[in-house]
């Protein structure tokens, strides 16, 4: 195996091999220097990490040796010292590739798995039970003005007293709400669960007790108070079909007696699937006789939700019911009762990190993070962004400094911009969160080892490839003449063994192979024997050309090297070949064309051999002999 295939032919290797853990035979005990370069130092550890990383992919024996493992390991550094002195990490297509690199291997450094544990497991025994409430909403537009914000409080607060006063809430969302569903269900939400309804009201529902009402709390709708009926273990979810006959303007008795005569059909045992076809005005359903995709409480209109779930058994069906828009028969095809932790834990990880749950994990990690960094803020001028009045400000004021790193009003302000639905306490909050996240994310080298050893080592794997493209691939793709040349004096390498120009026919029944060998004895063509043999579609010979070498995998091991027609030989699966010896060409050289992969590919090699031995010459390289030694016996 050649140097570099252990160091640098893929950009990949060395993000792979970073993943494995490192065996530090020296443990916590002075690092020694193994040997410098220009006088540099080349630490004993750090050799050690390398070469435990890659013994167990080394082919050649040879190379596992410390020695020899210690040569390739000079050259690496010797290559990687090059690297950095044509600065090819500055380069615009290395920065980008690094960085997108980076942010990968970043990623689960951001997880904040502890948090998102809890909240997955909240989120698990919320969607094992569910709530049933009703609310009061005063709308208030997240950038709304204080005075309008403080109306809408008001207006909310009103109503709190009168409800906690013992009027009924009901008559209370009558008179306060502004959800424009109140008067059609004065207020109640029927019965939900996790991820149904924004995360701030789901929680204050599940920690509000039977019976109570909540204080009033604030959403990016606006403000709420709602009041907890029950709670009741969630029924899952459901499959059902759906026969619909909606109102007919000016007859008010037609829907509910075709409904009746629909519903008097099903109990002489007619099709539930044949009349939604036939009479159920809910086309997209009708279609599919009256087939609806599965569908957990709270998803569909009242009475349709409760009445679905209501249904014990798979295959029975509702008496004719009314809602608003017209009369229904529905028909329960299947339950789906609530699965297992373990069944749904990777559905709800995903679902937590991608509703508005996020932003506690985010702000939960920026919180941990805080105690690490040196975090300054401008309280007066926070204060105001809290209030929307710092429009004033000069734009270039900090507002928030991270150890060196100072961020302005004019920073906040183009943040702001692409934030929408929240108001400016939470998008500064968010704003603050996220740059020390960022911060964390630019430095996580200075505060994580196992990252900074990680990324260094990509970085070198990478800088590597650039390198060995610029100075040896493309410049063995490219010269010709060098190619031509290293071929020529290289000539004994390449040469062909005997070989015989076939075409070989392919049966995979033995009386048709018998057919096929016969009419090739009597000199038909392929063409005539295929016209012969085959039964229009059904093929049962097939046919192809080529030059083929002595031992050739592809030639039959007790294949006889003479012109003419073959025995039948038997293979693997039932198939059966003839070969037809057109030609025996002798042993002798290669032409260039014939075997360019294998001279390009050795052409290259040669030219990374004679330049390494360059950058030995330019290079002073000094083994500390000591510790070498030292080294051998702890790794035999």
């Amino acid at each position: 195996m050649k140097l570099r295939n252990l160091f640098s032919a893929d950009k990949n290797l060395f993000f792979l091999l970073g993943l494995f853990s490192v065996l530090n035979i020296f443990g916590q005990k002075k690092d020694p220097v193994l040997l410098t370069i220009d006088d540099k130092p080349v630490y004993t550890s750090e050799f050690i990490n390398v070469y435990n990383k890659n013994k167990e992919i080394i082919i050649d024996d040879q190379q596992k040796d410390v020695d020899a493992y210690l040569d390739l390991f000079i050259d690496f550094k010797l290559k990687l010292l090059q690297a950095y002195k044509l600065k090819l990490d500055t380069t615009k297509n290395f920065k980008q590739e690094y960085y997108k690199y980076r942010e990968q291997l970043i990623s689960p450094f951001l997880k904040n798995p502890e948090e998102t544990e809890i909240l997955v497991r909240q989120a698990y025994k919320r969607t094992q039970n569910q709530v049933n409430v009703s609310h009061i909403l005063t709308l208030v537009k997240p950038d709304a003005s204080p005075a309008d914000t403080l109306k809408a409080y008001k207006k909310i607060e009103s109503a709190y007293n009168k409800a906690i006063s013992g009027i009924p809430f009901a008559e209370v969302a009558l008179e306060y709400s502004e959800d424009q569903s109140v008067k059609m269900n004065k207020g109640n939400l029927g019965y939900f669960s996790a991820f149904q309804m924004t995360y701030p009201f789901e929680n204050v529902a599940y920690k509000t007790a039977k019976g109570e009402i909540s204080k009033p709390f604030r959403t990016r709708f606006g403000y709420h108070i709602l009041k907890v009926h029950d709670f009741r273990p969630s029924p899952g979810e459901v499959e059902i079909a759906l026969i619909f006959i909606k109102n007919k303007p000016g007859d008010s008795a037609y829907a509910k007696s075709l409904i009746n005569d629909i519903y008097s059909k099903l109990k002489q045992k007619e099709d539930f699937a044949y009349l939604a076809k036939k009479y159920s005005d809910d086309k997209s359903s009708a279609a599919k006789g009256g087939a609806l995709p599965r569908f957990g409480t709270g998803k569909l209109i009242q009475p349709l939700d409760s009445m679905a779930f209501a249904l014990k058994n798979e295959g029975d069906y509702s008496i004719p019911f009314e809602s608003d828009y017209g009369w229904h028969i529905i028909k329960l095809v299947k339950k789906y009762p609530v699965k297992s932790f373990e069944e749904l834990e990777n559905e709800l990880q995903y679902k937590v990190r991608n509703n508005n749950r996020s932003v506690i994990i985010k702000r939960s990690l920026a919180e941990k993070l805080s105690s690490e960094f040196k975090i300054t803020e401008n309280k007066p001028i926070v204060e105001q962004i809290y209030k929307n009045e710092y429009s004033t400000t000069d734009p270039k004021t900090i507002i928030l400094s991270i150890e060196d790193q100072n961020y302005s009003i004019q920073d906040f302000e183009f943040y702001k911009k692409t934030i929408h639905n929240k108001s400016t306490r939470e998008i500064y909050k968010d704003y603050k969160t996220d740059k020390i996240i960022e911060y964390y994310k630019d430095h996580l080298e200075d505060y994580n080892k196992d990252f900074a050893k990680t990324i260094q080592e990509y970085k070198d794997g990478l800088l590597l490839f650039d390198l060995l493209q610029k100075k040896i691939w493309k410049k063995a793709e490219t010269d010709s003449i060098g190619l031509e040349q290293y071929f020529s004096k290289n000539i004994d390498q390449y040469q062909w063994n005997r070989r015989v120009r076939t075409t070989t026919a392919s049966c995979t029944q033995k009386e048709k192979a018998e057919k096929v060998r016969q009419l090739m004895i009597e000199g038909k063509s392929t063409e005539e024997i295929k016209e012969l043999v085959n039964e229009g579609a059904t093929i049962h010979v097939i046919f192809h050309e080529s030059i083929l070498e002595e031992k050739s995998s592809k030639l039959p091991k007790d294949f006889i090297f003479e012109k003419g027609i073959s025995k039948i030989y038997q293979g693997e699966k039932g198939h059966y070949t003839i070969i037809n010896v057109e030609e025996i060409l002798p042993a002798g050289p290669k032409q260039l064309k014939e075997t360019k992969g294998q001279v390009l590919n050795d052409y290259q090699n040669y030219l990374e051999k004679e330049w390494v031995t360059q950058l030995r010459k330019e290079h002073e390289v000094t083994i500390n002999k000591k510790a070498l030694k030292k080294l051998k016996k702890n790794l035999n």
